[in-house]
């Protein structure tokens, strides 16, 4: 889908934009950020089993949650990815 990015393991049946290929701890599709067209702003949706960090807040999974516009995200407290939206 346009302006959305997929992070996570990935596999040979699962496509992911940003593929992070450290831990198994990490889910095939672990979280989705999405970029609202209309108003610029960037949302996160945790998909993972193992869990989803922003600004060390652990989201709840499926939730939607607006990022701030920089934000530290970490996935399955593996990886930590440092997002700053520039306007």
């Amino acid at each position: 889908t346009q302006g959305e990015i997929s992070i996570g393991r990935g596999g040979e049946d699962l496509w992911v934009d940003l593929p992070l290929y450290t831990s198994e701890e990490i889910s095939r599709e672990h979280a989705r950020l999405r970029r609202d067209a209309s108003n610029g702003r960037f949302s996160i949706v945790d998909r993972s089993r193992n869990g989803t960090w922003v600004n060390g807040r652990r989201l709840t999974h499926g939730a939607e949650v607006e990022l701030p516009d920089r934000a530290e995200i970490a996935i399955a407290e593996v990886v930590k990815l440092h997002f700053e939206a520039r306007r």
